[in-house]
């Protein structure tokens, strides 16, 4: 029988997120008063700008808003990051048996090793309450070695558990009691 869980997580918002935000209304507001002005001014075309500008502004704030799908499929980690609800970018891909680290990201080791960064953590929008953070380091064939953070609900977590390597099952039990 296949096993199969999803988790749809919104990211975090972050003060750099903000300030883009922000920044996209004020560039907005800008570009209509000078197109006011160069109306005033007698430019006919200058009415296409505002029109542009408050499009441009709702295409990137839609763009903005981020959340990633966590789907795991008979051990198989698939992650994808969505934006503004319509479009989709494949993240990346782990078969959760080849996780040579596992655990809650605040007591995960320090690392020496030069790793590529995967940051999906949000808040779950299938679950009441935050889910915790955590973390898998793996050997990717196109990135190397990887480190993953991520926000699995209690349910996802069970399944991708269940597919993890005798070793971190062991040291997952051990950290429990």
């Amino acid at each position: 029988m296949d096993q199969f869980a999803e988790q749809l997580v919104k990211k975090y918002n972050t003060t750099s997120d903000d300030i883009r935000r922000v920044s996209i209304v004020v560039i907005t507001i800008l570009i209509t008063a000078v197109s006011l002005l160069l109306l005033f001014m007698g430019f006919g075309l200058a009415i296409i700008l505002p029109v542009c500008a408050v499009w441009g502004a709702y295409y990137l704030m839609k763009h903005t808003q981020v959340e990633y799908e966590y789907a795991c499929t008979n051990g198989s980690l698939d992650i994808d990051k969505i934006l503004g609800q319509d479009k989709r970018k494949k993240m990346l891909s782990v078969e959760v048996s080849s996780f040579t680290a596992y655990g809650k990201a605040g007591v995960c080791p320090a690392s020496d090793e030069e790793m590529t960064t995967f940051s999906a953590m949000g808040l779950s929008l299938m679950t009441e309450g935050e889910g915790e953070e955590y973390y898998a380091e793996f050997t990717h064939p196109e990135h190397g070695k990887c480190c993953l953070y991520f926000s699995p609900d209690a349910h996802f977590r069970g399944v991708l558990e269940s597919f993890l390597p005798r070793e971190l099952k062991r040291s997952l039990r051990e950290q429990a009691t």
